[in-house]
């Protein structure tokens, strides 16, 4: 009886909006014979949505990853102000969004529309370039905010990480000549390995699911899909579009996705765990 007002929570804003979706997704208004999941199989955009969703995965473990361990290390030692520095790295993760946003637009903006950074390359003589209008970098361009957003987040869990190490292991590691290069290597990764995992499990699946800095940096999704994320195609055929069946079907092949990229991640942390 104590836990049937949470059940009820769950069943009525978790379970059944889930099989909502999946009918809508089968037998909405419009649906041809097998759904609307039937349309996915020929819908390119959906493809190209799907595989810049898979661009940012990799491009969020091979950047933001590193980059968050390498800031760790420095504002874990004995760097001067490193208190003012940890706020500083954190502090994008606490502003909003769409200001987020529209910044980095105002950043990227054309020369003719005075964009702070084609000023600066205008000012050294390597010419202004059309960032966000550019099918080449749009995607790119719209990464790097994404990864300056999120960088201080894997930071303070790397720093969490790297406090927990007693240091009485590098003390006995400096005693027998191991260099700063051999701790890190022989130390804090083998002893860094689950705090690593959790995060890149976290940034795996919010990778996947991404939608804000995506949308309001790029309301086109791109040229010819070249921005479009799973959940802004799925925003657009929704309330662009007025096809919620197919927006359901979107939705729920989402979901499949993630769940199927997501339970051999959580199994690897689990056989970290253990190890």
């Amino acid at each position: 009886m104590f836990v049937l007002p949470a059940c009820l929570f769950y069943a009525v804003f978790v379970l059944w909006p889930i099989v909502h979706t999946v009918a809508l997704g089968a037998f909405g208004e419009g649906a041809p014979a097998g759904g609307h999941f039937a349309r996915l199989l020929g819908d390119e955009r959906f493809y190209k949505a799907l595989s810049n969703n898979g661009l940012l995965v990799v491009m969020s473990l091979v950047v933001q990853l590193p980059l968050a361990m390498g800031l760790a290390l420095l504002l874990t030692g004995r760097l001067p102000g490193r208190g003012l520095l940890r706020t500083v790295y954190f502090a994008p993760m606490i502003v909003p969004t769409a200001a987020i946003g529209f910044l980095w637009q105002f950043i990227y903006a054309p020369l003719q529309q005075h964009g702070l950074l084609n000023e600066l390359l205008d000012a050294v003589g390597l010419g202004a370039f059309d960032w966000l209008g550019n099918s080449g970098t749009d995607i790119f361009a719209i990464i790097v905010t994404v990864s300056w957003r999120y960088i201080g987040f894997h930071t303070v869990i790397f720093m969490a990480g790297l406090e927990s190490i007693p240091g009485e292991i590098y003390e006995a590691a400096r005693i027998d000549g191991a260099s700063e290069w051999q701790a890190f290597r022989d130390i804090t990764l083998p002893m860094m390995r689950r705090v690593i995992a959790i995060s890149a499990t976290l940034s795996i699946i919010g990778s996947l699911k991404y939608f804000d800095i995506f949308f309001i940096m790029s309301r086109g999704g791109g040229t010819q899909g070249s921005t479009e994320l799973v959940t802004t195609y799925v925003y657009r055929q929704a309330f662009d579009a007025g096809q919620p069946g197919y927006a359901s079907a979107l939705a729920v092949a989402l979901l499949v996705v993630t769940v199927a990229v997501s339970i051999p991640a959580m199994r690897l942390l689990h056989g970290r765990r253990e190890s």
